[in-house]
């Protein structure tokens, strides 16, 4: 299998796995089952079964892991990360393709805590896909989730961008716009040494 017929393949099948988290996080808007304290984990745990029947009613044939471990190679004993949901499937060749999704917290800073969450999306999201640690399959592609549930959006999105840039990475591009208790769709083009790929972010509205 040759690397251009490889990227043809999963170009065609990563709108398939956006299509299903969209539809799942349309789910989880409209299941109003999200409070505005719930940690990462705990929305996280909320989105999984919609996940599940987004693809069953989609007949998306990926398997859907979540809390997987991803390894620096092969045979390194421990984990060096864990994304909070990994689609699995064979490519043409038979190798297994990974695609990994993160998810994080896209919230302004709480009032005497000294988490940034905005930082946060940028050194323990965005850069665990600039380093290799997630997306490792080839070519490499992958999604972040951030759960908006306070704030304005684009303030929200600039304060991610000023991380973005003192990390030297290039912004994140807002596609059509902001959509309202719906799903808004970002990209951003990241390198890894002679590769260049387009992680997605999906941010949705849970205000």
């Amino acid at each position: 299998m040759t690397w251009a017929a490889l990227k043809l393949w999963a170009e065609d099948e990563e709108p398939r796995i956006q299509n299903c988290i969209v539809a799942a996080l349309r789910k989880l808007i409209a299941s109003h089952c999200v409070d505005i304290n719930d940690g990462e984990l705990v929305i996280s745990g909320k989105l999984r079964p919609h996940l599940y029947k987004a693809k069953k009613e989609m007949r998306l044939v990926w398997q859907i892991m979540p809390e997987t471990s991803v390894f620096a190679s092969e045979d390194t004993p421990k984990p060096v990360g864990h994304p909070d949901f990994c689609f699995i499937a064979n490519t043409p060749a038979y190798e297994q393709y990974e695609y990994h999704v993160e998810c994080k917290l896209v919230r302004i800073k709480r009032r005497d805590k000294s988490h940034d969450y905005c930082k946060y999306y940028v050194t323990d999201g965005i850069q665990r896909f600039k380093e290799g640690i997630y997306a490792q399959s080839e070519p490499p592609m992958g999604t972040i989730i951030g759960y908006v549930q306070e704030g304005n959006i684009l303030s929200l999105l600039q304060a991610v961008n000023n991380e973005v840039e003192t990390q030297h990475l290039r912004e994140i591009v807002l596609n059509g716009g902001v959509h309202e208790k719906d799903v808004s769709l970002l990209h951003q083009l990241l390198n890894r040494s002679s590769v260049e790929f387009k992680l997605l972010h999906l941010w949705v509205d849970l205000r």
